[in-house]
Formats: structure tokens, C-alpha cells, sequence
């Protein structure tokens, strides 16, 4: 068999080895995937979805309307839970154990009338999106905006700064 002049060409191709581009890929898959195990392993993970306490602190003069209003924007939130009013009565008395045997002359110079009420809700995400919230600055009758990541095994809390 005699050999043809494109027999060499061809035998020198496979002497070559992995095309330059091919082999540039996969050095680059490689390292991506060496990358993302790195920053997975140093612990970047996707953020767990997380609660968040809002608490909107009414002024003593608010009225029904103004309450609504304050009702509707908090409904909003996503996946709210939980919402309620608390009442003076219901502050007097959280106020009343909060502050027992710490400071009674505190406790002492507290009345259930001089106790705001305050809508009070739970939500939940990965993030707290101020956005939703952003109608409650042209209400009136508001006193406070408090928001709050509690504690838990995973983070520490936090107070949100919208």
C-alpha cells in the first residue's frame, strides 16, 4: 500500500494534540468551577430568606383615617404576617414588664394614656426593600418607623435604616 501525500499532513494533525482554543475553554470552565467551589466553601451561599419586625408608632392624636391609611401601606409589604394594632392598653402593660425591676420609678410615671398605639407586622425576605414603605413619609399622624432583623443562630439582629 503505498501512502498518499495527504497521509502525513493528516498524521502530523493528530501529533499535535488539543486545539488551542479547545484547550483554552476548558482551562476556563476549570477555573470557574474552581472559583465558585473556592467562594462556596469560604461561605458565599445565597442569603436565607429573613423576618423583619415593622413596627409603626402612632401619634396620640391619629385618626381613624390616618390608622387606615397607615393599615394599607403595611398590608403591601410582602408576605406580611401578623398585623396588628396594638392598643395603649396593650403598650401599658408591655411597658409596665419591660421596665419591672429596672426602673420603677419609670413604670411609676407611666399611664395607659400616655401610651402610643402602634401597628405592628412581620415580614419576610431576603433583603428588606424599603420601597413599600416610602408612602408612610407623607402620612400624617405617625410618630416612629421601626424596623427590626431579630437575632437568630445564623445573624445578628439589626435595626433597618430606611
Amino acid at each position: 500500500m503505498s501512502e498518499s501525500p495527504d497521509q502525513p499532513a493528516a498524521a502530523a494533525r493528530s501529533r499535535r494534540g488539543v486545539p488551542p482554543a479547545l484547550a483554552a475553554v476548558v482551562a476556563l470552565l476549570v477555573g470557574a468551577g474552581g472559583a465558585a467551589g473556592g467562594l462556596y466553601l469560604a461561605g458565599w451561599r445565597e442569603v436565607p430568606e429573613q423576618s423583619y419586625n415593622v413596627m409603626v408608632i402612632l401619634k396620640q392624636e391619629a385618626t381613624p383615617e390616618q390608622k387606615a391609611a397607615v393599615k394599607a401601606v403595611l398590608e403591601k409589604l410582602p408576605t406580611p404576617t401578623g398585623l396588628h394594632l396594638a392598643t395603649r392598653a396593650e403598650a401599658y402593660a408591655e411597658a409596665k414588664q419591660a421596665y419591672a425591676g429596672v426602673d420603677s420609678e419609670a413604670v411609676d410615671a407611666l399611664t395607659e394614656e400616655s401610651m402610643p398605639e402602634s401597628y405592628r407586622v412581620t415580614t419576610s425576605s431576603r433583603d428588606f426593600d424599603c420601597a413599600p414603605l416610602k408612602p408612610l413619609t407623607s402620612l400624617q399622624g405617625i410618630s416612629k418607623l421601626s424596623i427590626v432583623r431579630p437575632n437568630t443562630a445564623d445573624s445578628p439582629g439589626a435595626q433597618i435604616i430606611c
